[in-house]
């Protein structure tokens, strides 16, 4: 299982200044599908969040270092139809469910802006005959995982009394193989 951890050297200003852009432009939202009552996916355009460019960035650099190919995360930014990036805001209670991303993207990612204690984990799992071989890793603010696009993974119960943010992507190799 392709799975790695990062924690790259990113100001805890630049963080704050994302959540709070985060906050100022709820009206600017655009959701993808609901699960459970909670919006999986929350969008909002690099024109109102331009500081992401610096994490997806370091997202590109890491990506890179693992396939040995120029990786980008296609957004309306470059010309493209439709954002590789989105939110995830988890508020207390919310949960997300097992998953992968199957498109033509060859990593994910997710990078977390801000954990608090006890707002869940990033479980992952793949089946190996006719087991599921399951571990989870620690969520934390300020760390970014990347992880094969194929593996399934959840998110453990937010059990804080504060939401749980992060940035999640997708990569796909450069120059793109097939439209997105």
């Amino acid at each position: 299982m392709l799975i790695k951890e990062y924690f790259p050297l990113v100001p805890s200003t630049l963080l704050s200044s994302i959540v709070e852009k985060i906050n100022q432009n709820t009206d600017h939202m655009e959701f993808s599908h609901m699960i459970n009552g909670r919006w999986e996916n929350q969008y909002i355009s690099f024109h109102f969040i331009p500081e992401v460019q610096n994490i997806l960035r370091l997202a590109c650099r890491a990506g890179r270092a693992i396939t040995g190919k120029s990786l980008i995360i296609p957004h309306k930014g470059l010309g493209f139809s439709a954002d590789e990036f989105w939110f995830n805001i988890a508020n207390p209670g919310d949960t997300t469910g097992w998953h992968d991303h199957k498109s033509d993207a060859i990593l994910s990612g997710v990078y977390y802006l801000d954990v608090p204690k006890n707002s869940g984990n990033i479980n992952f799992r793949k089946r190996l005959n006719n087991f599921w071989n399951e571990f989870y890793l620690r969520s934390e603010t300020g760390k970014m995982i990347l992880f094969d696009s194929k593996i399934q993974h959840s998110v453990t119960e937010n059990q804080s009394n504060a939401r749980r943010i992060s940035l999640a992507f997708n990569l796909y190799t450069f120059p793109l193989q097939k439209g997105i």
